[in-house]
């Protein structure tokens, strides 16, 4: 069967972004192993934190989507999961800041995921505030309410604090999942660690949610034999890749 040059492009993108994941800060990696460790604290008893780091205009995160919800929904008792916009090039950095502002503005999952439809299947970039302001509106967001969320402390306060996890996650390359704070994965590196010949991408993401599972009981087991509450634990903890 002939594969198409979209195909090999997606695999090529995935292995290359996996390699610069794996290889941050020259750490020694089992290249293997389709997942890092992060020297972090245990994760307290209770709900474990899943983390996704996304970029709306980014192909894979959007794939990966559906997988990613169905993980979500079939966790949602025993999980604490949440989303973080990187801002690791300025060209992600407007999709970063309204992330937040929908958030301020109480525009809901549904203007999220409408963002993702508009950008990769109608090709708009929403990638300016000129634009993002003009997506608002189409919510029926007035420019007034746009421009002071756009603008507000607080969400200024969350676009600094997300690009203070990425970086202390060290996060490379999107999708990526943190679980636990210390278990990172990615479509990617499930590509990486995998034959090329006859990859698929709803192979890679069926791949990539069954070693979620595992490493998720890995978070708990973590969790039980951690019983003291570490004090000053928090989100933004520094951790190193072990």
């Amino acid at each position: 069967m002939q594969l198409s040059k979209r195909y090999f492009l997606s695999v090529a993108a995935a292995i290359v972004g996996a390699a610069v994941l794996m290889n941050v800060g020259g750490a020694q990696t089992d290249e293997a192993r389709p997942y890092q460790v992060l020297t972090a604290p245990a994760p307290a008893p209770g709900p474990i934190e899943v983390v996704e780091f996304f970029w709306y205009s980014c192909p894979h995160c959007y794939e990966f989507e559906p997988a990613l919800r169905e993980w979500v929904a079939r966790h949602r008792n025993d999980i604490v999961f949440r989303r973080v916009p990187v801002g690791m090039h300025p060209r992600q950095l407007p999709q970063q800041r309204m992330f937040y502002a929908m958030e301020a503005l109480d525009m809901g999952e549904a203007a999220s995921r409408d963002m993702f439809r508009r950008i990769h299947e109608r090709n708009e970039p929403l990638d300016t505030e000129a634009a993002l302001a003009g997506f608002a509106a189409e919510a029926g967001i007035s420019s007034q309410r746009f421009r002071a969320a756009w603008g507000a402390p607080d969400v200024q306060r969350k676009v600094d604090a997300a690009t203070r996890l990425h970086q202390a996650m060290h996060v490379a390359s999107v999708p990526t999942v943190v679980i636990g704070g210390r278990y990172v994965t990615s479509p990617a590196m499930l590509s990486a660690s995998m034959p090329m010949w006859g990859q698929t991408v709803a192979g890679s993401h069926t791949a990539t949610v069954q070693l979620m599972d595992t490493l998720l009981e890995r978070a708990r087991q973590d969790s039980t034999a951690q019983r003291i509450e570490i004090p000053g634990a928090g989100h933004e903890r520094t951790a190193r890749v072990d």
